[in-house]
């Protein structure tokens, strides 16, 4: 081959030998100079590895000087891991095994750093084959290994991901024919899809004979490739799969497209299985679309509480004031009928709280609230409350036979009402001039609260049929009142309560209905089961020369008509209506009350908001307020408690219940004025 130099053509040729020296100077001149300018670090090396010359490269890639570099051995610098390999290739070149040998090696430079070189080694020799020295070509390559290593690294993370990530992670990429292929899939594929990884790897398509055959072909579209010049943006996707071992499940992720400096597009993404989460949100859902219908039932059902005893507080208030009021004014038959239509209200009433209660307990949202009481306690004010109705029927309720008072854990009210409808069916239901024998008694960690009568009992058949709701059991055909709901309520209400009720009646030999009650801890101490039941109303009010000023908040004025006359019975009380919260929040600042009486459906706002307004201010806080609503749904007679009322009236107005609040705070208002 012709050299590229024209002066080493002419000494091809033959010239003279001046002229010779010449060009070999030369020539000379300019491998030096190729040798010093060499990009890559170069250098001759003596047989016994110590560096001959050196180029300025190969002084910046090692990091030493010249003369430096020309005292050391190649060996002296080299990385003590790689000297054994430096060792053995040359020996190779030395024996000839290798003409020339290309290896990556590390360096130590004097600053305690390493440094990677791709070193390519050759052996120089003579005309006659003798080995003269190595000529070596250092190229700094530390950055790619540095690249290499942060590669395996992210490979590595990558790799540890796809185990100990919950899913999928894959990199989706296409062919030159736009079908797609995993580049990269971690190794919950035969988890996910329960198919080999090699043969999901090998085929992108593979796992769609998983997918439920209405969601194949979207699972279709999801692999497609990407029009070009298409605007693409992350997907989130979901479909479901059927697999041999686990069945339906449902799988969703998300995958974000990343253009390759290439120009290819792939997309990143993590798949996952969603139908636990998705099972789980599904549940959440149900559980506040049952808690909003819940929420919807009971304010309906608080409504048409209100709406339903808002026209008996007329007709039953009005036949008691007139019962109270007209006494002596009234014959015989007037009176009667007076009576008769509050009966008429009352049991109308009776109806609409036992179909409410019965509602909201099959709703499921019955509040309770459970304390630790005496059972004895509860008995004595139930047979308080159903005396009247004894004394007018001519049963006698005897004493109680308590063998043993132990504590129960229940809800006291609603006790009170299991044995006030217990009290009352054996009084109903008995015989003339039968008994009512009351029992408590304790079995193990049950306690229990017999009813018994001396009625006609029950046959067996009746038995089977006395808890379906409206069966009287041929009552209907007496002349007994009743709506064949109460023992439906009274079984579910001690099941609410952790109780049981059990019915025993030998045919011909009365009934005797026993509520079974959970026992109380022997550390825990009864509270006090209820309130003393209300007092009767006086003949005439308190005695006293102080009045008792009442604001009474009311926007229906049937309901203010029916107060205004009670109140005519206590000439000390003097009232004040507003008729709306607005109107008695300005009337309170001005008259500054004994007692609010508020009703709690007002037009502008309810009695809690207004009960609100009246706590902020320092003159009003302390006046007492009483609750007067035709919503006596138990959670709002809570509320109201805990809301700082200090008593609660039911609409239908119980008369002597208003009374008797009104006696109470006319006395505690004179007892004031006395000590001032």
């Amino acid at each position: 081959m012709d050299s590229a130099f024209p002066q080493d053509q002419a000494l091809a040729a033959g010239a003279s030998p001046a002229t010779e020296l010449a060009q070999l100077r030369a020539q000379v001149a300019r491998y030096r100079a190729a040798f010093t300018l060499s990009a890559p670090g170069q250098a001759l090396i003596d047989l016994h590895g110590h560096f001959m010359e050196v180029n300025d490269s190969l002084c910046r890639t090692l990091g030493y000087p010249v003369h430096t570099l020309l005292t050391l051995r190649a060996l002296d610098i080299t990385h003590p891991d790689d000297i054994n390999g430096d060792t053995c290739a040359t020996a190779d070149l030395l024996s000839g095994k290798r003409q020339q040998y290309r290896r990556e090696k590390r360096y130590k430079r004097p600053d305690g750093t390493t440094v990677w070189a791709q070193v390519t080694t050759a052996l120089a020799r003579d005309e006659l084959g003798n080995p003269l020295y190595f000529v070596a070509t250092v190229e700094d390559i530390t950055e790619r290994k540095a690249a290499e290593h942060a590669l395996r690294e992210r490979e590595a993370l990558l790799s540890s991901m796809g185990k100990f990530v919950p899913g999928l992670i894959h990199k989706i990429g296409f062919d030159a024919h736009g079908r797609a292929r995993f580049q990269y899939i971690s190794d919950r594929a035969i988890e996910m899809f329960e198919l080999p990884h090699e043969l999901m790897e090998r085929d992108y398509y593979a796992h769609h004979s998983r997918v439920h055959p209405d969601d194949l072909a979207y699972a279709q579209r999801l692999a497609q490739a990407p029009k070009p010049g298409a605007k693409l943006r992350p997907v989130d996707f979901e479909y479901r799969v059927i697999l041999p071992s686990k069945g339906l499940r449902v799988y969703g992720g998300h995958a974000i497209p990343v253009t390759e400096e290439d120009g290819s597009v792939v997309w990143y993404g993590h798949t996952a299985d969603l139908t636990d989460k998705k099972a789980l949100l599904e549940a959440r859902m149900a559980a506040q679309v049952a808690e909003d219908a819940n929420r919807a039932k009971n304010e309906f059902l608080s409504r048409v509480s209100h709406e339903l005893r808002t026209p008996l507080n007329a007709v039953i208030g009005f036949a008691q004031l007139l019962r109270l009021s007209s006494a002596g004014h009234l014959n015989a038959d007037q009176l009667q009928n007076v009576k008769l239509i509050e009966n008429a209200g009352s049991h109308l009433l009776g109806i609409i709280s036992d179909v409410l209660d019965l509602s909201r307990i099959e709703a499921g949202n019955l509040p309770l609230s459970t304390d630790t009481c005496r059972p004895s306690a509860l008995l004595s004010e139930a047979c308080h409350l159903v005396g009247p109705l004894a004394s007018k029927s001519g049963i006698a309720i005897c004493p109680a036979q308590i063998s043993s008072d132990a504590a129960i854990r229940i809800d006291p009210m609603r006790l009170r009402q299991v044995l006030v409808n217990l009290l009352s069916n054996a009084i109903k239901y008995n015989r003339p001039k039968g008994h009512v024998i009351p029992r408590i008694w304790r079995d193990g960690d049950q306690v229990a609260i017999a009813i018994e009568d001396t009625g006609p009992g029950l046959t067996a058949e009746q038995q089977a049929h006395l808890f379906e709701p409206f069966n009287r059991l041929g009552a209907e055909r007496t002349g007994v009142e009743g709506t064949g709901i109460g023992l439906v309520i009274v079984r579910k209400l001690m099941e609410a309560m952790n109780g049981r009720l059990e019915v025993r009646s030998p045919p011909g030999r009365g009934a005797t209905f026993i509520a079974w009650a959970p026992a109380a801890a022997v550390t825990e101490q009864p509270d006090s089961a209820s309130s003393s039941p209300a007092p009767q109303a006086q003949d005439s009010g308190p005695h006293g020369e102080a009045e008792l000023t009442v604001l009474y908040a009311e926007d229906n004025e049937v309901n203010i008509e029916l107060v205004r006359q009670v109140l005519r019975l206590r000439p000390k009380a003097k009232l004040h209506i507003a008729s709306n919260g607005t109107d008695a929040l300005a009337m309170a600042r001005a008259i500054r009350p004994d007692l609010f009486l508020l009703d709690m459906h007002l037009g502008d706002m309810t009695g809690f908001e207004l009960a609100d307004l009246l706590q902020q201010d320092p003159q009003l806080s302390h006046i007492p307020r009483v609750a007067f609503s035709a919503d006596a749904m138990p959670d709002q007679i809570h509320k109201a408690r805990e809301s700082g009322f200090s008593g609660y009236l039911t609409k239908p107005l119980n008369v002597d219940a208003l009374l008797a609040c009104i006696d109470a705070h006319t006395e505690r208002v004179q007892q004031s004025a006395i000590k001032a």
